[in-house]
């Protein structure tokens, strides 16, 4: 193995004339390091560790050690990284959007970080999803993923779910904001006032409409509603149920 160790609080740009790009963009990565970089050139890998801060145009990553993985640019003579793994209190910033876990695998090819480790959690203007596995996060097409007791939460509303997909936009002053929600598996929609459940839900948060499938219920106070399918406005309060070839079913209760 070919090692060479570098200073302390050294900051890269260029490592001894090799230029550290990514994707097609050649966006160069930077990186700063408390305690030290190691540099093994056989296994094209460099190692950063002690407050690590690795930056990628608006991307910047924090944690307590990074490897940064590259290989032969299509030139012939520049390295390219195309592999970032961080571990120990990673903390992803890009976009109007943000991002917390344990360990981290930043994929440049494909554009996506996926955190991992303690409660990953994704942020943007009024909007945090967390997961109980991992959560991904796409770059280009600005969508969190959260897989295993996944929940999102957007103002006063929160969904529940085995798996979800969060599709964030552009807002004011630069800031990310919800677009979409998908969910799969176990969903619960919950508002202060009202709550419902089915296998899989989509959730459109510019009209606050809210469509679940497969075993549908509603639920207000004691009062329920039970079908294959609804649609949920969360903004009116107003739920439709859709029977979808099956029976409907509703049960109010009357209130003291």
């Amino acid at each position: 193995m070919t090692l060479t160790r570098i200073a302390p609080l050294v900051y890269l740009l260029a490592l001894a004339g090799f230029a550290m790009t990514g994707m097609a963009a050649e966006i160069p990565i930077e990186i700063s390091a408390g305690e030290g970089l190691e540099w093994r050139r056989d296994e094209k890998v460099l190692v950063a560790a002690g407050g690590v801060v690795l930056t990628r145009g608006a991307m910047k990553l924090e944690a307590n050690s990074v490897s940064a993985w590259y290989r032969e640019g299509k030139d012939g003579k520049d390295q390219e990284v195309y592999r970032v793994d961080a571990a120990g209190n990673v903390r992803l910033a890009t976009e109007g959007a943000k991002g917390f876990g344990e360990t981290a695998a930043y994929d440049l090819d494909q554009g996506v970080f996926v955190l991992s480790g303690g409660k990953p959690r994704f942020e943007a203007e009024q909007l945090v999803v967390t997961a109980a596995q991992n959560l991904e996060y796409w770059e280009v097409k600005q969508l969190a993923v959260a897989r295993g007791e996944a929940v999102a939460e957007s103002g006063d509303r929160k969904i529940r779910a085995d798996v979800i997909s969060a599709y964030v936009g552009p807002a004011e002053g630069g800031k990310t904001e919800l677009s979409r929600v998908e969910a799969i598996g176990g969903v619960s929609i919950m508002t202060p006032d009202d709550s419902a459940k089915g296998n899989e839900a989509v959730y459109d948060a510019k009209s606050g409409v809210a469509t679940l499938c497969g075993n549908v219920e509603i639920r207000r106070g004691s009062s329920v509603l039970k079908g294959k399918c609804a649609e949920v406005n969360l903004n009116t309060g107003v739920s439709r149920l859709i029977g979808g070839g099956g029976s409907v079913k509703g049960l109010v209760q009357p209130q003291n």
